[in-house]
């Protein structure tokens, strides 16, 4: 085979190479913490993953969009799409995909957001639809967390930007009841570290990295209610990750003790007083009454037999089979290839939305709008858009 040759900036080179010294030396870091990490195996009851006690019929909702969005004078483009693909009892497999344009002058994060809220508000529609029989299945799926950010932290501010969460999610929770379901999100990308609750202390992997490590393939544990969880991971994270040397004097002035004198500590108490307030909100139903049922999405990580990772799921079961059974399904029908149930994969194939698409809609867009505003539909950079301009 022919060599690729190419000429590397020593300077580039040289800051890489210290680069990947200083990260070879994290992980070796890490591998000496391994075997603490491990002890979270003690701390929380790990099952055996057994086979569904019945057959269930599921739903998966997804999203997608154009990736990266197209940088126009006028903000942030892009392409949603989302749908969902169940297995109904006796119907077999039923399918929808619908998309939606995004045109805003916001950060590019915020797309996310908004895909997540059109997913939730489909699920919605499709958990009413079971309410009122139109179909049957057991459990509908959702990637990711069944709360939609600064849920369940926080509610969004009335008449803010991100009121709609509030609103996407209480009718998510509301119409899960009403159809008797079992409500589940897994998550893909893991950034979360609740675990920390059962570490005792300041988690220094993710949620998904640290149950690979505690769990055997067809093994699994569930790591309590949100309820419980979410404050004994704010005064870890809050006092013990930020707090550091100040963990003993955060923790007492959280406890109600006397003020720390240091500005920093002093931060960090207000930063966990400021959560059980804003969590108590949340879970109080004044506002929204079906977010309480937050409180009650069980936190669970799961390890398919044959697996070489761990999964994270969130579990709120309205189906009375019982957490477990609702694991070992998930388990039962998880691909060999990614780990995920299978129609979660389904669904995420059905909705992908290739870049040519958006830059074909974008088209379709300057074609339709005012010449006198066209402007705000040019891209920022025309050197990445030669080919449409």
């Amino acid at each position: 085979m022919e060599d690729i040759e190419y000429w590397l900036e020593p300077e580039l080179l040289h800051a890489v190479a210290f680069d990947v010294e200083k990260n070879a030396e994290r992980l070796k870091r890490l591998a000496s913490l391994a075997e603490r990490i491990k002890e979270i195996r003690g701390r929380v009851e790990v099952k055996e993953l057994g086979r569904p006690r019945a057959e269930h019929f599921a739903y998966a909702v997804d999203s997608s969009y154009g990736s990266p969005p197209l940088e126009l004078i006028g903000g942030v483009f892009t392409v949603v799409a989302y749908g969902y693909v169940g297995r109904e009892r006796g119907k077999g497999v039923d399918k929808h995909l619908s998309g939606a344009l995004y045109f805003e002058d916001r950060d590019e994060s915020d797309v996310s957001r908004f895909a997540a809220l059109l997913e939730r508000r489909l699920a919605a529609r499709l958990l009413r639809q079971r309410a009122r029989g139109a179909k049957d299945f057991d459990v509908l799926i959702l990637d990711g967390e069944i709360a939609v950010h600064p849920l369940p932290f926080n509610l969004a501010v009335p008449g803010g930007k991100y009121e709609e969460a509030n609103k996407a999610v209480d009718s998510l929770l509301g119409a899960a009841k009403a159809a008797g379901v079992a409500l589940v999100a897994v998550a893909k990308r893991v950034r979360s570290r609740l675990l920390s609750a059962a570490y005792g202390g300041c988690l220094p992997v993710n949620d998904r990295a640290a149950a690979t490590l505690v769990l055997r393939p067809g093994e699994y544990f569930v790591l309590g209610k949100l309820s419980e969880v979410l404050p004994k991971w704010a005064e870890i994270h809050y006092a013990e990750c930020e707090g550091r040397e100040e963990r003993e004097e955060v923790l007492a002035c959280a406890s109600g003790g006397r003020a720390p004198k240091g500005e920093r500590a002093a931060r960090l108490c207000q930063r966990i007083k400021e959560f059980r307030a804003n969590f108590a909100e949340v879970l109080s139903g004044r506002r929204y009454p079906n977010l309480p049922l937050l409180g009650e999405v069980q936190v669970a990580y799961y390890r398919p037999p044959g697996s070489q990772t761990a999964i994270r799921a969130e579990v709120l079961d309205f189906s009375g089979a019982g957490v477990d059974e609702v694991l070992a399904y998930l388990s039962a029908t998880s691909s060999t290839v990614t780990g995920y149930p299978e129609v979660l994969d389904e669904v995420d194939k059905y909705v992908r939305v290739d870049p040519s698409f958006v830059e074909s809609v974008l088209m379709m867009l300057l074609r339709k709008a005012p010449g006198e505003v066209a402007e705000v539909l040019l891209p920022n950079n025309l050197q990445k858009f030669r080919r449409l301009f």
